[in-house]
């Protein structure tokens, strides 16, 4: 029994061999492919196996036909090409920059970036407002100017109810506070030119000198800073250079004004004072922020 068993198994193998080369000559005479050696490899290391396995994957193919491929639906011409889905424009403009907008895109587009824009907050973007006034679209530039208007209109509503709180007494610090905070606020905007930005100034700088006069602890090194622009767009940049010299007395540890003495002297001209505070910030210690050694680097390495 043991040695018709044996029998059996080196029949079984033999045939498998003679198959697999069988295979192996017909299939490279057929294709011209190489492949067909690792096939029959295979089937001489996995007797049986592999030949099933093959034999069961031919059935497939041969029963189960796969969809040809419509090889004209590939071709790259324009005329074939076709969108699944439309492409949103006004998502699309949505997510452009304004600037850009306003700058290269035909009038329609700039109309309805403008109206899309209204729509929204535009408090920090008051400067991108006053650009688009000047717009060559009479349309735009009219969408701009009237949202301008009636931002401004607002503000100004807010500024004479403060100044008539104000005008009652000048001595209450909350109400001193929040009218500067409007004004600046105002000014940071970068939507006043001119005149206009003239006005605002005056009624700031007389606004944190009472301020100073009545609650001078009050006074903040932002206060300060601002007041030292200020006084010099005025023309009153002796008054400035006293406002940046203050803070640095009262805030000798914090970096701004260092930059505020940096500016005055810089506008004066005085190149002296100018890198000796330079120096002096350099070696004072306090953590500069990226702005600080970035002014440092450039003008010490001169």
């Amino acid at each position: 029994m043991n040695y018709n068993g044996n029998v059996a198994i080196y029949l079984v193998l033999a045939v498998n061999f003679l198959t697999a080369l069988a295979y192996m000559i017909i299939m490279y005479r057929k294709t011209k492919r190489n492949y067909v050696f690792i096939r029959g490899f295979v089937i001489v290391c996995c007797p049986v196996t592999a030949l099933c396995c093959y034999f069961f994957s031919y059935l497939q193919d041969l029963f189960i036909s796969e969809k040809e491929v419509d090889y004209m639906n590939l071709s790259m011409d324009k005329t074939k090409k076709q969108f699944e889905q439309a492409v949103d424009k006004e998502t699309e403009m949505k997510m452009l920059p304004l600037e850009e907008v306003l700058t290269v895109s035909t009038t329609r587009d700039r109309r309805e970036a403008m109206i899309n824009l209204l729509k929204t907050d535009v408090s920090d973007r008051l400067s991108l407002i006053r650009k688009a006034v000047e717009n060559e679209d009479p349309e735009t530039a009219h969408y701009a100017a009237s949202a301008l208007t009636d931002i401004f209109g607002k503000f100004t509503a807010e500024v004479n109810q403060l100044q008539a709180a104000y005008d009652k007494d000048r001595s209450n610090r909350e109400i001193n506070e929040e009218y500067i905070d409007v004004v600046m606020r105002i000014l940071g905007s970068g939507a006043l030119f001119g005149v206009e930005e003239l006005t605002y100034l005056y009624i700031y700088t007389g606004l944190v000198e009472n301020l100073m006069g009545y609650h001078p602890r009050a006074v903040t090194s932002e206060h300060a800073a601002m007041m030292v622009k200020a006084l010099c767009k005025e023309g009153k940049s002796a008054e400035a250079e006293k406002w940046a010299e203050m803070s640095l007395e009262k805030w000798p540890d914090d970096e701004q004004p260092y930059m505020n003495i940096l500016y005055i002297k810089y506008y004066l001209g005085k190149e002296e004072d100018f890198y000796k505070c330079l120096k002096e910030l350099a070696d004072s210690g306090i953590a500069l922020s990226r702005k600080g050694l970035d002014i440092i680097r450039f003008w010490l390495k001169k």
